[in-house]
């Protein structure tokens, strides 16, 4: 699940803004694990297991992750990317595991894994603009993670249902200038759903449909400079957020949509200060 992740660094941005069919073709117009099963791919757009923490680092462009939201060292470290791109991860293939991929802005191209592991990309897609946030989701809970972008000159999802180029499958205005993009299987139904977060808020709203429109769900939580992630942190099928707060290199995981009023429900200090925040069932179980 997502999840975000984003330009020459995310920290950056939000500093800024307070071949085959997926061959490599110019396009018209610029998280969630699934179910595990006994070494099966789970149903389309059903989801088990739980989404844990990971980074990536863009001094060594390494991703390094966790298989528990719990402190302590990486289980994969993966080398993957060059200097000033931007990561991403999805379950590009639909066999229940997120995988690694990186977004080059000066190209328009996202460059994707299926495999935690280092070594060329398995797919190429060019898509979106150099200012662009990368993104990834179910977008038509069909079981597999396809890219999209959020827009930031015009608070705009532009959203495609298939790893190759071509113009957005689905667009959807939300949100407004300042605004984090973070998406998310809001409301357990196997389709992943827009959100941003609003840091001079401090609050997450959220979508259960991908069309514009009011927040389903609004959910006050984090500081202004922390960074938003959203992920299914207990397993039980329904995306809820988190935040990175840098300076203190933890993350701070909320097990439901709505008041944080008691706090996190767990509590990981990973990374480092600069690092990028991601999430994802790396080892899909």
């Amino acid at each position: 699940m997502r999840q975000k992740t984003f330009w020459p660094t995310l920290i950056g941005l939000l500093a800024c803004i307070s071949c085959g069919d997926q061959g490599m073709q110019n396009p018209n117009q610029p998280q969630l694990p699934v179910e595990k099963a006994s070494g099966k791919p789970a149903p389309k757009g059903k989801r088990m297991g739980s989404a844990t923490i990971g980074v990536y680092r863009p001094s060594a462009h390494k991703f390094l992750l966790r298989n528990a939201n719990t402190t302590g060292e990486p289980e994969l470290t993966i080398e993957f990317g060059e200097k000033d791109d931007i990561p991403l991860v999805g379950d590009w293939d639909g066999n229940g595991t997120v995988t690694i991929g990186t977004y080059r802005p000066s190209e328009g191209a996202f460059r994707l894994r299926n495999t935690n592991t280092p070594g060329p990309p398995d797919v190429v897609v060019l898509f979106g603009g150099k200012d662009d946030i990368p993104l990834a989701g179910d977008w038509d809970g069909n079981g597999t993670w396809t890219i999209g972008v959020y827009r930031t000159s015009d608070s705009t999802f532009l959203l495609r249902n298939v790893n190759q180029a071509g113009p957005a499958d689905v667009t959807v205005p939300f949100g407004q200038k300042g605004d984090l993009p973070v998406v998310g299987d809001w409301d357990a139904n196997g389709t992943m759903t827009v959100g941003v977060y609003r840091p001079k808020d401090t609050a997450f709203y959220q979508r259960n449909a991908n069309a514009g429109g009011a927040p389903d769900l609004t959910t006050p939580w984090g500081n202004a400079t922390d960074l938003p992630l959203a992920g299914d942190w207990d397993a039980n099928g329904t995306d809820t957020p988190g935040i990175w707060r840098p300076e203190a290199q933890t993350f701070m995981l909320h097990n439901a949509n709505g008041p944080a009023a008691a706090g996190a429900d767990v509590y990981a200090k990973f990374g480092e200060k600069d690092d990028i925040p991601l999430v994802g069932n790396w080892d899909g179980k």
